[in-house]
């Protein structure tokens, strides 16, 4: 061992590995690193599990989420674009009276359930 501090050590390692790390509340760490031809920003829970991942490619950028629950709150409008989009959940989804969804697509629109309520 060389004598030198941990924190020393540590930045030494991270220039080394050309990733950085920052700690956040709740053990959680959000680190910056190159993969590749790419850039990859993490957020990781104490456990080390990805919570969030931005992957910035040449293409543009990709976005992983996990977490209990996601929500967009918008006050006019959320949009998504895609040359295909796909949902799949486990449970039984309740609307509040007077809630609607509404779908609009420019080719067929395909519905697969156990069962399927229209009206």
């Amino acid at each position: 061992m060389s004598g030198k501090p941990k924190e020393e050590l540590k930045h030494h390692t991270e220039e080394a590995s050309d990733r950085r790390e920052i700690y956040l509340r709740e053990g959680r760490t959000l680190s910056v690193e190159h993969a590749g031809s790419d850039d990859l920003v993490e957020v990781r829970s104490s456990s080390g599990q990805v919570e969030l991942r931005i992957v910035l490619t040449e293409e543009g950028p990709v976005l992983q989420m996990e977490s209990v629950r996601l929500r967009l709150k918008a006050s006019e409008v959320v949009e998504i674009e895609s040359k295909r989009v796909e949902i799949k959940a486990t449970e039984t989804l309740q609307l509040a009276s007077g809630d609607e969804v509404k779908v609009d697509a420019e080719g067929c629109v395909r519905v697969n359930g156990k069962m399927i309520y229209l009206n």
